[in-house]
């Protein structure tokens, strides 16, 4: 079962497109639903003891039309993530095509270490 975060609740779907149906989060009309890159972000669940928790409300969670401007979008996020987040999160770039999800890349970012060195 998927877990994912909206509206500060947690919410269970089968899938990660069935649950951005359930939040009316479509992908915006530029994108071709079958080729585009996702910017992910994934919140720490105790019980699973894993990013687990998909976050589709936190900043940065962005569908993408093209490997450009995705990998921008993931390089930027990775250093400008708000540091008053609070908790650890995982960032993954990954690439839907025709059914699959492909992880292109992944860092767990730790936003409260980076504002005790400032």
């Amino acid at each position: 079962m998927y877990k994912y975060l909206y509206n500060n609740q947690i919410h269970f779907a089968p899938g990660f497109h069935e649950a951005r149906w359930h939040t009316k989060l479509a992908l915006p009309d530029d994108i071709n639903p079958i080729d585009h890159f996702i910017v992910r972000i994934w919140h720490w669940d105790e019980t699973e003891q894993d990013y687990s928790i998909e976050v589709f409300d936190a900043p940065g969670h962005r569908v993408l039309k093209d490997y450009g401007n995705a990998l921008t979008f993931f390089n930027a996020l990775t250093i400008d993530y708000p540091e008053d987040a609070g908790e650890e999160v995982k960032l993954e770039l990954i690439q839907y095509h025709r059914g699959r999800i492909s992880t292109l890349q992944s860092k767990i970012l730790f936003p409260t270490l980076l504002a005790k060195e400032a």
